[in-house]
């Protein structure tokens, strides 16, 4: 194996787990040695791996010791597999070992598959319009109701030690436009995180992973609370308001699933798509008489 193995830096761990897996099928079918391939390295029963199978596949950057530790993870990867043959080859039966039929069916799969993704590609629109969305959610609202308790919320994110918080907490209460302003330029230079405006409709656990509030019944939080102040533990500052909820088994809000409702219109004409081309190529057969039932 020396004639291989190489003395260069090695650089690429990656390589070594990829030339292992890169064996080709031909190399497991090998039978009878070939004194034309030169010297072999290794031999299970009557199948034989030469040093030429080896010899472009050992990366260049690995050092001799490296170089041949890859060499022999490499021939035991291949006896492996010669063996796991010859044990099936020898335990299965005639009939086990029929696989013409399992070949031609997978590759049938394998076309038709291959095909319908080509002609959907093509001719598939993507272009749901809202009203279409919209339409498409008032006929099937009880599909779509809520498995967690949802709400919007905004909210600002200071240091404990960030200057005037009383008069933050003042700004973010109040709905004039030059107040919010001046909270939004006091949040560039303070603030950790911030939405100070209206937000999309996300989990209940999601909005705690955001803010730390501790609850042993959401719906009665929600239901009692509209704005808090919160001083933790991690030395933040959060003002919060909660914009609006929606309760677990209540009817999801649009906004909520509008990408669910979007991609399920998709998917539907995806569907019309390979039908419409199935039927087609049916009616098309029966006419030109190159499919007959008897």
């Amino acid at each position: 194996m020396k004639n291989w193995i190489r003395n260069k830096p090695y650089s690429k761990p990656l390589g070594l787990f990829l030339a292992v897996f890169s064996l080709s099928a031909c190399q497991f079918l090998k039978s009878d040695q070939d004194e034309s391939k030169g010297e072999p390295v290794a031999r299970v029963y009557e199948s034989y791996l030469y040093e030429a199978d080896i010899k472009e596949i050992v990366p260049e950057e690995l050092t001799g010791k490296d170089s041949a530790s890859f060499v022999q993870n490499y021939i035991n990867v291949w006896a492996k597999n010669q063996l796991m043959v010859y044990k099936a080859d020898y335990n299965l039966t005639e009939e086990q070992k029929r696989f013409d039929e399992k070949i031609r069916n997978y590759r049938n799969d394998l076309l038709k598959y291959a095909y319908l993704q080509k002609y959907v590609r093509e001719r598939l629109d993507t272009n749901i319009s809202e009203k279409e969305i919209r339409t498409y959610y008032k006929s099937n609202t009880e599909n779509y109701l809520l498995r967690e308790n949802i709400l919007r919320f905004r909210y600002l994110v200071v240091p404990n030690d960030a200057p005037d918080l009383d008069k933050v907490e003042r700004l973010f209460q109040s709905n004039n436009a030059e107040d919010l302003k001046e909270l939004k330029d006091y949040a560039l230079s303070y603030a950790r995180f911030y939405t100070t405006e209206d937000t999309t409709w996300v989990g209940f656990n999601q909005f705690a992973s955001l803010v730390p509030v501790q609850t042993f019944n959401q719906q009665d939080f929600l239901a009692k609370t509209k704005y808090f102040k919160l001083e933790a533990d991690d030395g933040l500052v959060y003002f919060v308001e909660i914009l609006a909820y929606k309760t677990k088994e209540s009817a999801s809000p649009l906004p909520y699933v509008y990408k669910v409702i979007e991609n399920v219109l998709i998917n539907k004409r995806r569907l019309n798509l390979i039908d419409s081309l199935e039927e087609n190529l049916l009616k098309d057969a029966l006419k030109k008489q190159e499919f007959e039932t008897y």
